[in-house]
């Protein structure tokens, strides 16, 4: 406004307001960018495999061993069950019928071995659940092998949402066992 008076009609008024308003800010949305596409047709690396094959395998000595396995070393060693059951049962990768059996034995050494940690004992596993384990971690080894990282990341990231989705869960349910 001038000291006569208007200069402008409502309409340029307005057209000024929004020039000097700032643009609004895009969305900010997490994108999955894909540095390498070859990820997406061949198994990981080697040394990655064998890194967490490492972990699975030290976790399962150590309460082979009984050198004081903690909740680190189940929740590795679960991590794995549920990740096979995960392929097997949800992304449909392994036949049911033939790795199911042994993923159950596993999960009721682990829940077995869970039960003796609570009751004070140590964290040990009976000898059907420790050769269940070694049989779920060699489906697991095989796996790593033969499906592409990105199937094993997208089994990986099912299993945690799956996990959590249960721990959120109002009902508790008895095969979920929280440490």
């Amino acid at each position: 406004m001038t000291p006569q008076g208007p200069t402008h009609n409502r309409a340029a008024r307005r057209a000024q307001q929004r020039a000097r308003r700032k643009p609004p800010r895009p969305l900010r949305r997490p994108q999955a960018v894909i540095v390498d596409p070859l990820t997406l047709l061949r198994p990981a690396a080697r040394e990655q495999r064998d890194r967490v094959m490492a972990r699975f395998l030290t976790a399962l000595d150590a309460m082979v061993r009984g050198e004081h396995p903690g909740i680190d070393e189940w929740r590795d060693l679960s991590d794995a069950i549920n990740t096979v059951e995960t392929l097997c049962l949800h992304q449909h990768k392994l036949v049911p019928q033939e790795v199911m059996p042994t993923i159950d034995a596993a999960i009721k050494g682990m829940v077995e071995a869970a039960q003796r940690y609570k009751a004070g004992q140590g964290m040990r596993l009976s000898g059907e659940g420790l050769q269940a384990l070694r049989d779920v971690l060699a489906i697991y080894e095989q796996c790593c092998e033969e499906l592409t990282e990105h199937e094993m990341a997208q089994a990986q990231a099912e299993t945690q949402r799956r996990v959590h989705a249960l721990l959120r869960s109002k009902t508790k349910r008895p095969e979920v066992i929280e440490l």
